[in-house]
């Protein structure tokens, strides 16, 4: 009993909140601030509770203009980042970790972790299970 306890405490513990998902939600266009990653807080929101929420960070250049935009949307594309061609492009990418739309995507590192946390807890069941 103790064994299947133990489990299941582990199992909770490697499955990630999905309750709600915070994200930097600004307009370069309308604040500064919003360009650099080093004073977000200010911009810190949570998601409305959309079925698959995901935080948004979209760099864009529209007649030689660079902007950034920080949102909340939901469900991704076949890819987490993407890159649009022409004078006026933009770089869009997706994450689904509390705050991961500041620099960098995070859905490699996102991916590795959920990979090693499914390794961890199917070892763990099948060694209590014997």
């Amino acid at each position: 009993m103790q064994y299947l306890m133990l489990i299941f405490a582990v199992l909770l513990a490697l499955i990630p909140s999905i309750t709600t998902l915070n994200c930097y939600v600004c307009n370069s266009n309308k604040d500064f601030g919003c360009l650099t990653d080093s004073n977000l807080a200010q911009f810190e929101s949570q998601c409305s509770d959309t079925e698959d929420p995901y935080c948004r960070k979209i760099v864009q250049t529209v007649d030689s203009v660079t902007s950034v935009v920080r949102a909340c949307g939901s469900k991704t594309g076949a890819k987490s980042c993407y890159k649009t061609a022409g004078n006026n492009h933009a770089s869009v990418c997706s994450c689904n970790i509390d705050l991961c739309n500041t620099a960098a995507n995070l859905n490699g590192q996102q991916r590795f972790m959920m990979i090693i946390q499914s390794i961890a807890a199917l070892t763990i069941t099948m060694i209590l299970l014997r």
